[in-house]
């Protein structure tokens, strides 16, 4: 793998032109050889496709969304067969070094086998790509060599993935779920997306239920709706700029369903949300992350070792409220002179309760039910998918981080009443009656009577060192070799909030689902 990217390092991938091709029922059209290799994309009906000759040949069937490479030098011979016209987009690119041009440099992409692949986004793309290049903007240049740098990248991560139709369907859904969050702002055609992936609507539906725990419709809506809070609260945006900016041209019909799902109007929002907080507890950024709210001023941890400066910046700041943890009173009495003050034990509370509490507060009990009845919906797809990828068996629980391990037990709420209330996986009996256990040691870890492990390690975890991890844990104990040992990454802190409850959910999730295809 690293020699490949070493490969690819000393060349780049040059846009040539596009050539639209329309072939009538029952009729053929070949593509002659060419210095170029050359994406193809079936824009409908279906195509019997036959690359090389003389006894060299690749056959297969392309079917319309489908994409397939045709190397350089190749001739491809498109054969319709379906009742209608069939119609056909090949895009054509070269490999430029430094100073010269080769077909393929170092053989970067396989020639034995014909392959095709999806990618959700690649309809609107060919609408992008342009045939006449005598006077190209340099602009739309750059942003074609990003889409033909997608489409190379799809098609290698393609090719790694197994073949089977659930793999092909489960890789197009993943690839539609990121088009949604990359692509919000503008159209987004999801009958096309589900037309476009080859399968009936019902399974595309299936899978993306699977993937996220809403249908495509509400998981758009959602996104949409979410970056709209930020917009609202921040002020920086009118309601109608909002509504603009994430996806809905029609600010009318933006504002009734942001009032149904909400509760109150955007206007409402932007009024109640657009409050001044000093926020004092880092934890609580995630809860108020989840409502659409960043914090006029947070501090870290510690910020009550120099208590007089922290007092200087909020009454410089002039915030509207202070929310903040448990404080002594003299401190809390200082701070209600700046601004009220919130103050919540955080750890008295589960932090959905906190999460309501915060929202009600802010008059804002609305943006977190509907957060959390969402939550609910991706908790209750994950339970499927635990029960589908584990069943009954018990699985420990184990922190990373920089000081080593720290094993939780069900005596611990911070991460128990996710992982194994809410998600409903087996807790193993020796650590019923344990609060936690820290440890350097990974020797402790493996002697731990449970077969089965997962490790919370933090995002930017390489996966060589999980590799290592997993390795070492295994070997202590060698029958454990077909036994579960997963990862599942958190943010820096695992804080204690809704969003890093949020967010573990759907690593889970992934990380279920690539069990699934394994």
């Amino acid at each position: 793998m690293a020699q490949a990217v070493d490969k690819l390092r000393q060349w780049t991938l040059a846009y040539r032109h596009k050539e639209e091709v329309a072939i009538a029922p029952g009729a053929s059209v070949t593509l002659g050889p060419a210095r170029d290799y050359r994406f193809v994309f079936v824009a409908s009906q279906k195509l019997n496709v036959t690359i090389g000759s003389g006894g060299e040949e690749m056959k297969g069937t392309a079917f319309q969304g489908e994409l397939f490479l045709v190397p350089a030098d190749a001739p491809c011979t498109l054969s319709n067969e379906s009742p209608g016209r069939c119609e056909a987009v090949a895009v054509s690119f070269a490999f430029a070094g430094a100073s010269r041009r080769q077909a393929d440099p170092d053989g970067l992409f396989p020639r034995s086998g014909f392959h095709a692949f999806r990618l959700p986004q690649a309809s609107g793309w060919m609408q992008d790509f342009h045939c006449d290049d005598s006077d190209p903007d340099p602009a739309l240049y750059c942003e074609l060599q990003s889409h033909l740098y997608a489409i190379a990248s799809g098609y290698l991560q393609s090719l790694r993935k197994p073949a089977g139709p659930d793999s092909a369907l489960r890789s197009y859904v993943e690839q539609a779920q990121q088009l949604m969050l990359e692509r919000y702002p503008k159209p987004i055609d999801i009958d096309e997306l589900v037309r476009s992936s080859g399968f009936g609507t019902s399974r595309f539906y299936q899978a993306f239920r699977a993937l996220t725990g809403l249908s495509p419709h509400k998981y758009l809506t959602m996104i949409r709706l979410d970056a709209s809070l930020r917009l609202l609260a921040s002020r920086s945006s009118t309601v109608v700029e909002s509504a603009h900016a994430v996806g809905y041209p029609d600010e009318y019909y933006f504002s009734r369903l942001f009032k149904k799902q909400m509760g109150l109007s955007p206007t409402e929002y932007a009024r109640l949300a657009g409050i001044k907080i000093a926020n004092l507890a880092p934890v609580f950024l995630g809860d108020l992350s989840v409502l659409g709210i960043t914090p006029y001023l947070s501090f870290q941890r510690g910020w009550q070792e120099r208590p007089e400066e922290a007092l200087r910046q909020l009454a410089a700041a002039k915030p509207e409220l202070i929310l903040t943890g448990p404080l002594e009173e003299g401190l809390y009495e200082a701070l209600s002179a700046i601004a009220p003050v919130m103050m919540l034990n955080w750890k008295q509370y589960s932090w959905k309760e906190r999460l309501l509490r915060i929202a009600a507060r802010l008059e804002l009990t609305g943006v977190a039910e509907r957060w959390l009845a969402q939550y609910e919906s991706r908790v209750h797809n994950a339970r499927v998918q635990v029960k589908n990828s584990l069943g009954q068996e018990p699985v420990l629980l184990v922190q990373v981080y920089d000081e080593g391990y720290r094993v939780f037990g069900l005596r611990w709420k911070k991460m128990t009443d996710f992982f194994y209330q809410d998600l409903q996986v087996s807790a193993p009996d020796c650590i019923r009656d344990l609060r936690d256990l820290e440890t350097a040691s990974i020797a402790d870890i493996a002697s731990i009577e449970c077969e089965n492990v997962l490790f919370l390690v933090p995002y930017g975890t390489r996966e060589e060192d999980c590799a290592k991890l997993e390795a070492s844990w295994r070997r202590q104990r060698r029958h454990r070799r077909k036994k579960r040992c997963l990862f599942v990454r958190y943010p820096h802190v695992l804080n204690y909030n809704a969003s890093v409850h949020g967010g573990l959910v759907d690593e889970t999730v992934q990380l279920l689902l690539k069990l699934d295809k394994a």
